[in-house]
């Protein structure tokens, strides 16, 4: 019927499959796109599951992927209707080199993935690799139309990828300390005294940490990945959007600040204990009322927009045969390079890690044993918060005061070999924990050797003022195989490309953290750390 009114017998004659063709080859090929596509997409969640599982900054990433599908669903129903002309398909070099280089750093990206998966800029080259080649996709199948139709949607997944820290840390402390002030003054309005001491206010009844404060990264990305899913399920234009988006962060840091001056004033009135009764209950409560307050906002806004309606685009779809048969060679080129590419590198990346970790010797056996049978020995508690967060394997706390009136603190934590132990060890350092309760960093990290029962531990030194005068902070972050080369520079962004040829850190983690109150000298702290070490560390002798 397409040819009915049309006098070309001998074109129809000269091609009679191009019709049936042209019906079944596309779907062929968009099954076939759709394999590597889904293995980048699948790829990208697993690499971010464990932050989002583990970090409760982070936790609200687990619903953006079923966001994001809705997203798309809800895109899909509203633009079914509508013909898209597809036009001359456009390949500027520009586009060719930038979408090559999406495929080629696929192989490097996985190999550092393999060898540092905690590693955040890592989340962001794959979602911009899966996004970017997604979209590229769209482009060749559907044209420019398409692409802007579907963009959105797939841009939203960026929400859930979590922040470098060289960007979180000041971003966190920032807004930490904005909170703690906001609550002390709030406090000074209830009557009820308090004193700020970075992110940790003093109360009568103690200090009340602001261990939320990295709620304070929390709400501003939660609310803004709702700002911006609320902007598009009502299809509202970018200026509303950019409104919506500053109301969110608006009614979070309020709402947060809400929760803050509850649980500081329930504790200065229960005691500090009150707030673990308290705390989830209330966390809660303000998401939930942050959460409505910015919908009813959004609605009101789409109530209160002009609604013009969307002009479909009524052009029929092109029915150029040239531009049709090099959309489907593009296709077809395009998830076969892909398919095959990703083959090799995951073979390869395989290989690759197999053949290095082959000579890794795991080394002897040991564990941090604490004077447990000192008088002065105090054991602390590990929080519910805290065991969520690191995930441990086994762990021990404690305080003890030496004779030369010396006051130390030791934490010890094991993670069994497996994937996820390098990203829980390096999870917290000296230099964010301690800042964040107020203490002000004077020195440090300066790496230091420590040769103990024949045992390289790599420790870091640090020196914090307080208020009761310096404290010398010791960290080890120490790794079955590693050699000495591996500690030179934990935080450079060498040491990150060299575990590629190291190995990845997946045979078992130990970090142990030693706090020295009552020594002024670094050195001389060193040196009586040393000794103390002998006695704590214990190696398990091997069985004959």
């Amino acid at each position: 019927m397409i040819f009915s009114n049309m006098d070309i017998p001998m074109q129809i004659e000269s091609k009679p499959a191009s019709p049936a063709s042209g019906v079944k080859h596309p779907k062929f090929k968009g099954a076939l796109l759709i394999l590597p596509l889904v293995w980048l997409w699948f790829h990208l969640i697993h690499n971010l599951w464990f932050q989002w599982t583990t970090d409760p900054q982070y936790s609200y990433g687990l619903v953006v992927p079923l966001l994001t599908a809705g997203l798309l669903i809800r895109r899909w129903h509203r633009f079914s209707g509508f013909h898209l002309q597809n036009g001359e398909l456009s390949q500027s070099r520009l586009l060719i080199a930038f979408i090559a280089s999406l495929v080629l750093v696929y192989l490097p990206v996985r190999l550092l993935e393999e060898a540092v998966p905690e590693w955040r800029p890592i989340g962001w080259v794959l979602a911009v690799e899966t996004i970017g080649l997604t979209l590229y996709a769209i482009y060749v199948f559907k044209g420019w139309h398409g692409l802007v139709r579907f963009a959105f949607p797939f841009c939203f997944f960026f929400t859930a990828v979590p922040w470098p820290t060289l960007f979180e840390q000041p971003i966190i402390q920032h807004l930490s300390r904005i909170n703690a002030a906001i609550v002390v003054n709030v406090m000074s309005i209830l009557g009820v005294p308090a004193i700020q001491h970075g992110n940790v206010i003093e109360i009568s009844t103690g200090m009340v940490g602001i261990n939320d404060a990295c709620s304070g990264i929390r709400s501003l990305q939660s609310s803004l990945m709702i700002s911006l899913f609320l902007g598009e399920f009502y299809f509202l234009k970018w200026p509303r959007r950019l409104f919506l988006i500053l109301a969110g962060f608006v009614l979070a840091m309020f709402f947060n600040a809400c929760r803050t001056s509850l649980l500081t004033f329930l504790a200065a009135k229960k005691g500090i204990g009150a707030i673990a009764h308290y705390h989830d209950e209330a966390g809660i409560t303000i998401l939930f009322a942050c959460t409505a307050t910015l919908w009813g906002v959004s609605y009101l806004i789409s109530v209160l927009r002009n609604r013009a309606s969307v002009a479909p685009n009524t052009a029929p779809a092109s029915a150029e045969l040239g531009s049709s048969e090099r959309r489907q060679q593009l296709l077809s080129f395009f998830a076969a390079g892909l398919t095959v590419w990703i083959l090799l590198v995951e073979g390869g990346v395989h290989l690759w890690y197999s053949i290095r970790e082959s000579h890794i010797s795991p080394g002897p056996k040991w564990s941090l044993v604490l004077p447990t049978n000192d008088s002065t020995f105090k054991p602390l508690p590990v929080t519910p918060e805290e065991e969520t967060l690191l995930r441990f394997d086994d762990e021990r706390q404690g305080q003890w005061q030496e004779p030369d009136g010396t006051v130390w603190q030791a934490f010890y934590f094991d993670w069994l070999p497996g994937r996820v132990a390098g990203y829980l060890a390096k999870r917290h350092t000296p230099d964010i924990c301690l800042s964040a309760e107020g203490l002000t960093m004077t020195s440090g990290p300066v790496l230091t050797m420590m040769n103990i029962h024949d045992i390289e531990l790599p420790m870091r030194c640090y020196v914090f003022t307080g208020p009761d005068g310096p404290l010398q902070v010791f960290q080890c972050h120490w790794q079955p195989g590693a050699d000495k080369e591996a500690y030179a520079d934990e935080s450079s962004r060498y040491n990150l490309i060299r575990g590629v040829w190291t190995g990845r850190g997946d045979k078992g983690q130990k970090v142990i953290e030693i706090v020295i109150t009552g020594y002024h000298d670094s050195q001389a702290a060193r040196e009586a750390l040393a000794q103390e070490l002998q006695k704590l560390i214990k190696v398990e002798k091997k069985q004959a």
